[in-house]
Formats: C-alpha cells, sequence, structure tokens
C-alpha cells in the first residue's frame, strides 16, 4: 500500500447521505482541503509538519499489527444538547442520548450485531477496541450529574454552501448561546444541536477536532473556532430519534465516525473525488490493514476494488465499505481495523492520557448498567409479543418507566408481578431507576 500524500484531517464534516435527499446538490461531504488550506496560509510548513506527526502513529501501529494491551479504557462523556427555544423537538430524550452510548460501546467492542455482515477476507484484519463510554456521573466542580447538559437558545448555528465553522462553533460557548465545554482533557465533550441554520436539507452531519498536541504539530493546528470534541446535527444522532434524517438510515454511526477522528484515525481514502478526476491510488490513511482505494466510497458498493495493494497475509482486498471510517452508508459499516484500533489506543495513552485518569468517574452512583450488573435487571421475553417481565432482584423501591422510540414515556398495564402489558408494536426502551443506579434497557413488541 502507497503512503498518504495528503496531510490528516484536521476536521471532518461526516455527511453521510444519499442522492435521495439532496437529489439537486450532492453535499460537500468534508471540509478538510478547506481547512488545511486555510491553516496553511498561516503557519508556514503546516502540510509537511501534519503529515510527518500522522506518519508517526502509522509506522507504530503497522509494526505492531496485534493488540497486546488488554486493558478496557473507559471514556468519560458529557453530551450538550442546545436547542432552539422555538423547536423543542431539537431537545432529544434521555433515551436517545442513552442509546447513543449504547452504539459507541457497541461498535468500540465490536458487540454490533452487524459485524456478521462483515465479509471474510477482512476477518483477520479487524478487532476489538477494547474502548468503553460512559456518561461522566461527576461534573467539574465534583458534583453529581447524569452527564447530560441541556441549554434552551435562540441562536443559530452554521447553515450555507460551505460550512461557517466561526457560525458552527458558537453552539460551544454559552455567551453566543450555546454551552461551555467541560474539562476538554478529562472529558469527550458530545455537542447536539442544529448545525446547518435551520435548513431542511442539511449537509453538514458531524465535525470532531483530532488530538491536540500531537508531537510535531504546529500551535494552534485546530481550527480556533472550535473547541476540543465533537458536534453533531441533532437529526443524525442516535438510533431511535424520532427526529431522524429522512432518506438516510440513522443508527448512530455519526457519532462514530466522528469520535474515530477524535481519537486520531482518519478516512480510509483523504480524496472524495476519486474517479471522477481519475483514480487517485495512495491517497489515504497510511495503514497497511486498510485497503488502498482512490475514494471514500457514497454508498455500500460491496464489489469495487478501485486500487490494487499488498495487504500482508491477505493480498489485495476490495474497498472496504464495512469501515466506520469510509463515507460508506451507515448500515453497511461495522468495524474498525487492528491498526486503526492500535492508534486509538496510543492517543489514549499519550496524547488523552487525561481522559484516563478524569475523575468525572470516580466513585459513580448513577451511569447505564454500571452499577447493576446483568443479573440484577432483566427484560424478558425479548422480541416479546407485548407482555413483558421486568425482573428486578435485590433492589427496593426500583422504579420501572417505559418509553416508545420517540423518546416518550408510556404507561403500559401492570397485569401481574413486574409483568406489563404493551399494545402496541414496536421498539421499548425500559429504565428501571434506583437509589444507586439507573439501568436501561431495549425490548422489541412483535
Amino acid at each position: 500500500m502507497k503512503l498518504f500524500n495528503k496531510t490528516f484531517a484536521i476536521f471532518c464534516l461526516a455527511g453521510i447521505a444519499t442522492s435521495t435527499v439532496f437529489a439537486q446538490q450532492q453535499p460537500e461531504k468534508c471540509g478538510y482541503n478547506h481547512a488545511v488550506e486555510f491553516l496553511n496560509q498561516q503557519y508556514s510548513n503546516y502540510k509537511q509538519e501534519l503529515d510527518a506527526a500522522y506518519l508517526q502513529k502509522v509506522q507504530l501501529a503497522n509494526n505492531k499489527q496485534t493488540i497486546n494491551d488488554k486493558s478496557i479504557y473507559i471514556i468519560p462523556v458529557v453530551f450538550h444538547v442546545v436547542w432552539n427555544s422555538s423547536k423543542p423537538e431539537e431537545n432529544l430524550h434521555d433515551s436517545v442520548l442513552i442509546e447513543q452510548i449504547n452504539v459507541l460501546n457497541e461498535d468500540f467492542r465490536r458487540l454490533n450485531a452487524d459485524t456478521s455482515n462483515m465479509r471474510p477476507g477482512f476477518a483477520p484484519l479487524v478487532g476489538d477496541g477494547q474502548i468503553e463510554f460512559q456518561l461522566a456521573c461527576k461534573d467539574p466542580n465534583g458534583n453529581p450529574t447524569n452527564g447530560i447538559v441541556r441549554v434552551s437558545t435562540s441562536a443559530t448555528f452554521g447553515g450555507g454552501f460551505l460550512p461557517d465553522m466561526a457560525s458552527i462553533a458558537k453552539i460551544q460557548n454559552a455567551s453566543q448561546g450555546g454551552s461551555d465545554a467541560w474539562n476538554t482533557s478529562e472529558y469527550l465533550n458530545i455537542w447536539v444541536g442544529d448545525i446547518n441554520g435551520g435548513s431542511a436539507t442539511p449537509s453538514l452531519l458531524g465535525v470532531a477536532t483530532p488530538p491536540p498536541g500531537l508531537s510535531n504539530w504546529p500551535a494552534n493546528s485546530v481550527p480556533p473556532e472550535l473547541t476540543d470534541g465533537a458536534i453533531i446535527h441533532y437529526s443524525a444522532f442516535g438510533r431511535n430519534n424520532p427526529e431522524a434524517m429522512p432518506g438516510i438510515v440513522v443508527n448512530g454511526r455519526t457519532v462514530t465516525h466522528e469520535v474515530g477522528h477524535y481519537l486520531g484515525v482518519r478516512h480510509t481514502a483523504e480524496n472524495t473525488f476519486g474517479g471522477l478526476f481519475g483514480s487517485i491510488c495512495g491517497d489515504d490513511d497510511g495503514l497497511t490493514d486498510t485497503p488502498n482505494c482512490d475514494q471514500s466510497q457514497q454508498g455500500c458498493n460491496a464489489t469495487r476494488n478501485s486500487c490494487t495493494d499488498t495487504i500482508p497475509g491477505v493480498g489485495d482486498l476490495p474497498d472496504m465499505v464495512e469501515n466506520y471510517m469510509d463515507y460508506s452508508d451507515q448500515d453497511c459499516q461495522n468495524s474498525f481495523t487492528i491498526g486503526q484500533i492500535n492508534i486509538m489506543r496510543s492517543v489514549l495513552q499519550n496524547e488523552r492520557n487525561g481522559l484516563l485518569t478524569s475523575p468525572a468517574l470516580t466513585n459513580c452512583t448513577v451511569g447505564i448498567e454500571e452499577n447493576l450488573s446483568e443479573n440484577q435487571v432483566a427484560v424478558y421475553p425479548n422480541p416479546s409479543n407485548g407482555i413483558v417481565t421486568v425482573d428486578v432482584k435485590n433492589q427496593e423501591n426500583a422504579t420501572v418507566i417505559f418509553f416508545n422510540i420517540m423518546g416518550q414515556s408510556v404507561q403500559p398495564m401492570l397485569i401481574g408481578n413486574q409483568q406489563y402489558q404493551l399494545d402496541d408494536k414496536g421498539i421499548y426502551f425500559v429504565t428501571v431507576q434506583t437509589t444507586k443506579a439507573n439501568i436501561t434497557k431495549k425490548v422489541v413488541v412483535q
């Protein structure tokens, strides 16, 4: 595989969309070129220094090939839900935020059900990232929190044919109608809101910052408008989002993709126009275990093999539409490669090691399944015909709340000891609240 000939993306605008939604105008998916050119004008040799920094991580990852360190790294998360006071639908329910955490944990631990869709040739190359996510239980002042900040605002963010980063970045500042970041060295801050200026057909789904302070990176390597973290358009967030963007699959993978950038991984191909101006093989991420391709795909073409390369021990493989860092449709993404995992774990051991020693998860008393073991709460049968048992063991004064897929609370009929009857088919979320913890589980009524 040829080494990349473009620099590591400063930030990625992950517009994973289909022509059905944007029939009149195909949106620009990534603002990488604009950011690099802008910063290269301000900082001499910016591109050259950026390449050198990323190359160090790539060489380490390519030489490693296996994940030797088996420790589980846990990242504390705070969600900033910034919603326009005239559009309450932007104020996404807790159940949507909780489910997004579940998606991250499934994807980064390779516990997602769609791993079965991986083509056999890629099986030796992918793995469990051994990275997990929890909503913070302590705020920066040491006070208890559920890890969710909600801000009602009259401000608008973003919009326009080309992304206006100065406008989008306002969502990260309380003085401009947004929400201030919590200590970025100790929390993964994720802002959720309308970052397309109210447009009915948004072209921008997400933006994330890479690790600051990488070796050999020039000062101010992140665009000065942006605070460290990720920003996600509210309709591209979660997988049980009642406001999900029409025309595309919204299953939480926009956040998975952006968190990959936050942890130092770049696109499998930086050139999004390959094929339009001829094949540009070698314009990739530099990792030996991600197949070389001339562009990140729009769609889910499993037969396309745009570039020939030789992956150690495997040989030539087609373009990897299964990769979370591709531009393929979200419903065909299901994996990180071992090389990508090694980069992310190296970043957590070094540039982002403050996340691993953060007090945000110290002595947590409220969380998502972290204080209730699997044998303490059971929801069954699943799938159900409408009669659901919520078995809560060894917990006094437990409260059981049901939510539908729109995040609305529902009141099923209690028909027996811990038995509930749900009349409508669909997906439900069962939250069990105790004095020690909260746990949320999903159940399907057929």
